[in-house]
């Protein structure tokens, strides 16, 4: 066995296996196992066995092989070749030892009538598994529906129900001749020849040949066991009765034969149908967009129908260009028929039912039209291109179900973009309200101050020492800055959306954006001392320089707000683990555990009031881990030691090598 990838442990994520075969199937497969890999985000790998004899095989299913392999590789998948000439026993040491939670294979050929005894691939791969589920995934494409038709008596057949008809009498014979050497009963001999005329009767499923062995049949026995021998004219009563016995069986077993014939035509179309839908519907499932359902359902609709199919999109009750989708990929196909029907096409609409080729609406059209919609919404129309030919009831039906499942997940995906929309909106709503309350409520505040101070020192100013005069105007000065820092996080929070904050990425030196950001603090600052440590490694990240200085002024001003007049503030920057780190640090009561899990929800202010006394709404670390989410980082709050606490927050670092 040739070395193979380390897998995960049992304990890891789901690890999906596909095995590879040159069957055509085995694409179905291939693509089978990677959904399931991609549902359960595990890891997915796909083997074959390299038997022995694998050199025999022809060069046409080398080649197939070979391409399913590329196929499964270009999914992701990761390929491992196993050596060795029992492939059951190797694939189930395959999965035992790789922990493989999960096999698929394709439907293997289905057995002939003397092979019907003997078990399977699956079953044999079955018996050897022991943690690992078997998925046996059918090929989409090895039973049509309009491969199921009744027979055609033509030549083919006729000879195939002749050498039928010769090999059993043969059978039958020569087991009479057996028993007659051991003096069997003769009219047992005549009862084995009956059950062979009852087989041929129920294998071919045709009166006409049911008769002709049911004749043949009695000749062999009146001429080789019935007494005389060798004569045919001892007993014209005898032969007569023998005659009527074996047509009434072969009418018998021929009747039984047209109807299991039918019956199996009959399920194997109704396991063809379940298995397109199913199989359809797991694929709309695992569409995440409008464009991949489109995909998915056209791209079914051409695999079925082996046709070409042509959406025609209906927007604001305007009919878009066409998309098609051509069944041979590798060979475009004209599509000038298709563009000459779009008034058909219309009319589906209009009619809201299937319109164009073998329809009572066009039926001379080359195209058959499905109006693509549900009771609620319509989405265009979608055309297969069946140019006069007949079109089988159940490919029709299945065709309609696909066309209508389509339309139902478009339906569904827009509804719940819809919502979402109006939750979004509703969520933005809410947060202007909030704002605006704050706004209003905050800003009054500091105004009122600033006013009453400008007024108090025009009305005052001659009678004011100079020390009072300095005082006033730093308090000016004070609750402007406070406004302004008031306003900066107001206006960040304006240009958020609920679920995104829009940033401009650029390379910036880190110390020269917190240098910036440490404005507003030395400005408004008189009561901490604050001191800035940088390492000796020039840092540079993609970011947006304003928030990045924003986040570090709201971490800074958030310590000055929550400590004690004269405690030192500290911020450091340095590299860890190829992200830029910030951290500001304070030495002032801390933050307790049971606050730090909301400490940056929008209007969170602890134990303190919704607005207090320092105008400070909690705005600044909401704002703060918004805008390290949109750069792709990370910020976090821990205890200092001995005492205080440590905001630190990690941005992707750009490297300048």
């Amino acid at each position: 066995m040739n070395s193979q990838p380390s897998l995960p442990a049992q304990n890891s994520p789901s690890v999906i296996a596909v095995y590879l075969t040159s069957d055509p199937s085995n694409r179905q497969a291939i693509d089978t196992a990677f959904q399931e890999a991609a549902l359960s985000n595990g890891e997915f790998f796909a083997f074959y066995v390299n038997t022995p004899d694998m050199h025999l095989s022809r060069e046409s299913q080398k080649a197939a092989l070979q391409n399913n392999v590329n196929y499964a590789a270009s999914l992701g998948a990761h390929i491992t070749v196993l050596d060795g000439a029992d492939p059951a026993y190797l694939i189930g040491e395959f999965c035992r030892s790789n922990s493989i939670n999960l096999l698929v294979i394709n439907q293997s050929p289905t057995p002939k009538v003397l092979g019907r005894f003997h078990p399977t691939f699956a079953q044999k791969i079955s018996e050897v598994l022991q943690e690992t589920r078997l998925m046996i995934v059918p090929g989409t494409m090895t039973v049509h529906a309009s491969h199921l038709q009744p027979e055609k008596h033509d030549l083919k057949s006729n000879l195939l129900n002749l050498a039928r008809i010769v090999l059993i009498i043969a059978l039958t014979t020569i087991a009479c001749f057996i028993l007659d050497g051991a003096n069997v009963d003769e009219f047992i001999l005549a009862q084995i020849f009956i059950l062979g005329v009852l087989a041929c009767s129920i294998t071919t499923g045709s009166i006409f040949w049911s008769l002709i062995s049911a004749f043949c049949s009695d000749l062999l026995f009146v001429f080789l066991f019935a007494q005389p021998r060798l004569s045919i004219l001892y007993n014209q009563r005898r032969l007569s009765m023998a005659i009527a016995m074996a047509f009434v069986v072969s009418l018998i077993g021929s009747y039984i034969g047209i109807k299991l014939q039918a019956e199996t035509r009959s399920a194997k179309r109704s396991t063809w149908a379940t298995q397109m839908l199913l199989n359809t519907t797991h694929k709309l499932h695992l569409a995440k967009t409008p464009k991949e359902v489109i995909d998915v359902t056209c791209r079914k609709l051409a695999e079925i129908s082996e046709r070409d199919i042509v959406y025609y999109p209906y927007e604001e009750e305007i009919f878009r260009d066409p998309v098609y989708f051509d069944v041979n990929l590798n060979v475009p196909s004209d599509h000038t028929q298709a563009e000459k029907e779009l008034v058909i096409a219309k009319e589906a609409l209009k009619y809201r039912e299937p319109t164009g080729c073998m329809t009572r609406y066009h039926t001379m059209a080359s195209y058959l039209y499905f109006p693509w919609e549900t009771s609620s919404e319509t989405f265009g129309v979608i055309g297969i291109r069946f140019d006069q030919q007949a079109i089988d009831p159940l490919e029709q039906m299945v065709l309609r179900n696909i066309v209508a499942d389509g339309a139902q997940t478009l339906e569904t995906m827009t509804q719940e973009a819809a919502l979402q929309e109006a939750n979004l909106q509703r969520e933005s709503g809410l947060l202007r309200s909030n704002l605006l309350k704050a706004l209003a409520h905050d800003i009054r505040t500091p105004l009122t101050a600033i006013i009453g101070n400008i007024a108090n020192y025009k009305l005052s100013h001659d009678t004011m020492d100079q020390p009072e005069k300095e005082k006033l105007w730093d308090e000016i000065q004070y609750d402007s800055l406070n406004m302004y820092y008031m306003i900066e996080n107001l206006l960040t929070a304006a240009r958020m959306d609920s679920s995104s904050m829009p940033v401009k990425l650029q390379p910036e030196l880190l110390s020269d954006v917190v240098e910036s950001g440490m404005d507003y603090p030395n400005k408004a600052n008189v009561t901490h001392p604050i001191t800035i440590e940088e390492g000796d490694d020039l840092l540079v990240a993609n970011m947006d320089a304003s928030l990045i200085a924003q986040v570090v002024s709201n971490l800074v001003t958030n310590s000055i707000h929550h400590t004690p007049e004269g405690t030192p503030i500290k911020v450091r920057t340095y590299a860890q683990d190829n992200m830029a780190v910030v951290e500001v640090s304070d030495e002032g009561d801390g933050i307790k555990d049971s606050m730090k899990e909301r400490i940056f929800d929008i209007f969170y202010t602890g134990e303190a009031p919704r607005f207090d006394s320092t105008h400070y709404l909690g705005l600044g670390l909401f704002l703060c881990k918004a805008i390290i989410d949109a750069h792709h980082g990370t910020i976090e709050v821990h205890d200092n030691e001995p005492h205080g606490c440590v905001f630190s927050f990690r941005i992707p670092l750009l490297s300048i090598a």
